[in-house]
Parts: C-alpha cells; structure tokens; sequence
C-alpha cells in the first residue's frame, strides 16, 4: 500500500508498509545495558557505518597528477567529465526477449497510423512500396527505444582518463563498502586479494589500507593491457623504475583456469562491460568458485545498477536449488546490504522505478591548482556475500538497515527499513513510544546505516485513523 506527504507540491509515492506507528522495537540486549550505564553514546552504536566521506591520500593525488603526462590538463580534465556522465547513463544490454517486446508494441502502433487494411486497394507495385516503408519506420522507432549497448574499449588515453575522472569516486565506494566488512568481521584477516574488472587498482588500494599485513597476494584481472600498466605505474608512484610497495602484485587480461582459492575477491562496476546475462553469470560462477571468504559486487547506484547487483547476488543464493545434490562449497549468504537472503523487496514492485543504493561523500581530483577541492557524493549499489550457511548464533545480521535519509523531526525521528522479513517498513521513532535509547540511536543514524534492535509486528489499525495518523506525524 501506497501514501504520499501532506504537502501537495510534492505528492511522492513512498512504498512502504503503513501503520508504523505503532510497531515495538527490542534494542540489542548488551548495546541497552551499555547505554543506560553510558559507556556508549547513541552516536557510536554498533550500526554505525563509517566513513562518511573519504578523500585520496596525498601520495595517490600526487601520483595521479603524475601519470598525466603531457597530455593536456584541460582536455583530460574535460574528457574525464565526460566520460564519468558516460558511465553513470549506462544501461545493460537488451535482451532479446526485451527486443522483441518492443518490437510487437511499436508494430502495433504503426499499424494503426498505415493499417494493413490498405494494401487491398494498392497495386502489386505500391504495396512493395509501402511494405517497405512501413518496416523502415519499424525500425527506425526501434532503433530510437533500444540502448545500444557496446563494451567501453580502454586504451593509454582512456585509462588515464578513466583514472582522473573515477579514481577518487570508486576508492571512496570501496573503501566505505570494505571498512563495513572490516566492522562487521574484526577477525577477518585476508591472505589473498582477486579483482576482476581491476580497472586502474582502486580495490587494490582500498584493501590494501585495510589488510596490508595480512595480504600476501594481489590479483588483478583486467582485459584492458593498458588499464593494467596505468594500475602498476600508480603503485609505482608515477615511476617506471620505482619499486612496487605490496608484495606478490599479479595481473592478468583473463580469469586464470587454475582453481586457485582467495579470501577477498571484488567485482566492482565491471557488470555493465559483460555482454548479456549468461556471460554474467558465468563469470559470476567462476568467481564463486575461486572465493573462500568474501565476495563484493559493486555498481553504479542507478536502477540498472541496483538490478544487476541483486540479479549476481540472487544468481549466487540460488546456485544450489533444484539440485538433486547440492555442492556445499558454493553455499552462501548475504551479509550487507540486506538483512536477509530474499529478494530485494525494492525490485518487487515492478511500478516502483526506485533504486536500491547508498552514498559516500568524497573529494574529486583536480588537476589545477587554481580550482578549489570540493565535495561529491556518489550514489552505489552493493552486497556483500560470505561463503558458507547463515550463522545462526549472529544476531546482529537481522538488523534493520535504514534505506534512505532519517528524517529528524520535532520530538521525532522518521526511518525508512529494510527489514529481516524482506520488506520494506517506515517507523516513526519518539521517545515516548520507544524509549529514549531506541530514540536516540534512530535520531543520530544515517541513509546506510544499521539499527541495533529488532521490530515487532506492525498494529493494525482501521484505514481512516491509520491515515490521519501517518499524515499528521509526516507533516
């Protein structure tokens, strides 16, 4: 069931589950105590993900800048631009069945401006005439509402390109998205690194400030010969003769055919490049195969992004179904975003065109001196996914993970939830209701964050009073 705002200029559909203010919420039994004794403030509750805004480091800026070259500064600068627009508008490639869809609705549409009526009338002359007419119009119209999808070719250019314009972008995503698994795993300590789709290294870097002592191997894999030499002349720091500083850097243009295992493995905006859902998923596969840990999948926080997230994540829960013996060793479970193994429930509603996606704040490179580092956000879409059955003695992988902003109001708290149960749940949080605790971990929470506690069943109550209720607390 749907309801909008109050205010009339803007009626926005919000698709979630009415009723919420009356649903009770359990805080983390441990996580209460400490709050009551303060020895933990609200603000830095174990849901909280950090960071909010990421920056390169000085050494990565300045062996950005480097790899520049002679190339000139403005045209780089004005190219990466362009191409990162480029990115963000990707779409994958149609389907056939996709096509052919559009094709019968575009048919029916041209046969009612000519119908086929006519041709009775026509000569054996003007009827080829208008056939042919008729079917260029077909698929000129078709050729108009069709993407044409074609793989992004990364030369010496283009890398650098690639490198001024989404360095910074993507290591921000990475780095946000793999500090949440350091959080969520202290323990983990990865001895091998595989990134396919590496691009210009941001995994690498990203993992590598996290895991430098542990990791004894990086692989990269990439089909772009120069997206690998722009990758290793960055470790090298914009030098040729440098040596690299991480041990046992590897890469590759193709998946290796050795059944090599590896703790982290990353495909990172690299989904968008392959060619249709079975080459997906067959890398997909391969992938699952190589990882002993934990796989992240990471794209662009578009709708099509967010779609083919939760398709390879769906693809990987699903491996084993129907299968008379299933293979243990492919088993697994999501551990971020989503509190739950089902489907996303923002890709269940069909008239629902919203996304399922985050965002990191993070600081852009620039080349001039002249022009003054601002702040970006970045929208993505991601998950998280451990080899191995769900633990069942973790019962913080059921907390409810906030899928917008929290809106902070008087005396309340508004949050939007991904729930265990696979749905989405807006509760109004007060004080009075929930407790100051609860409260007060809803009011400092932000748009990716977790809620330590558990929600109860929302209480119906009759439509009329639910309505005025929810209206008024949205006001």
């Amino acid at each position: 069931m749907q309801f909008t705002r109050s205010n009339p200029a803007k009626q926005i559909p919000l698709r979630f589950y009415r009723y919420t203010s009356k649903i009770a919420v359990d805080v983390e039994p441990s996580l209460l105590a400490d709050l009551e004794q303060a020895n933990i403030k609200p603000r830095k509750h174990p849901g909280i993900i950090k960071p909010n805004h990421v920056e390169l480091s000085s050494q990565l800026t300045g062996t950005l800048k480097r790899i520049v070259g002679d190339h000139p500064v403005k045209k780089v600068e004005r190219d990466s631009i362009l191409l990162n627009r480029y990115i963000q508008s990707r779409h994958p490639p149609p389907t056939q069945t996709e096509i052919e869809n559009k094709r019968q609705l575009i048919i029916e549409e041209v046969n009612a401006k000519m119908p086929l009526e006519r041709l009775a009338t026509l000569s054996e002359e003007e009827q080829s005439r208008w056939q042919r007419k008729r079917e260029l119009e077909i698929n000129k119209r078709l050729g108009q509402r069709t993407y044409a999808w074609k793989r992004i070719d990364y030369g010496a250019y283009e890398a650098i390109v690639y490198a001024i314009g989404r360095g910074a972008q993507e290591y921000a995503v990475l780095r946000r998205i793999l500090v949440e698994l350091q959080q969520r795993d202290p323990a983990f300590q990865p001895r091998s690194f595989f990134d396919f789709g590496s691009g210009i290294g941001t995994g690498m870097w990203a993992a590598s400030e996290l895991w430098r002592d542990s990791i004894f191997e990086y692989y990269n894999v990439d089909r772009s010969r120069e997206m690998n030499d722009i990758s290793e002349l960055i470790l090298r720091e914009g030098h040729e003769n440098k040596q690299v500083a991480l041990r046992n850097v590897f890469y590759r243009q193709f998946l290796p055919a050795i059944d090599t295992k590896y703790d982290l493995v990353i495909l990172s905006h690299t989904l968008f490049e392959l060619g249709d859902r079975n080459q997906r998923e067959e890398v997909l596969l391969n992938l699952w195969r190589k990882c002993d840990g934990y796989m992240v999948i990471a794209e662009e926080g578009t709708r099509r992004g967010s779609e083919l997230v939760n398709e390879a994540r769906r693809f990987l829960l699903k491996i084993n179904k129907g299968k008379q013996k299933p293979d243990e060793k492919l088993e697994g479970h999501t551990v971020a975003p989503c509190p739950h193994d089902l489907r996303c429930p923002r890709l269940s509603d069909l008239a629902d065109r919203t996304p399922c996606n985050f965002q990191i704040s993070y600081t852009p490179l620039r080349l001039t001196s002249d022009a003054a580092p601002d702040r970006k956000i970045s929208l993505y879409s991601y998950a998280i996914l451990k080899k191995g059955p769900a633990p069942t003695e973790d019962a913080s992988r059921q907390w409810p993970r906030i899928v917008r902003p929290t809106l902070v109001r008087s005396k309340h708290a508004i949050c939007r939830l991904c729930t265990e149960a696979g749905k989405l749940q807006e509760v109004i949080f007060t004080k009075a209701k929930h407790g100051k605790h609860a409260y007060g971990c809803a009011k400092v929470s932000r748009w990716g964050d977790r809620l330590p506690m558990m929600l109860g069943e929302p209480q119906q109550k009759s439509s009329d009073t639910s309505s005025s209720t929810e209206q008024s607390d949205l006001a």
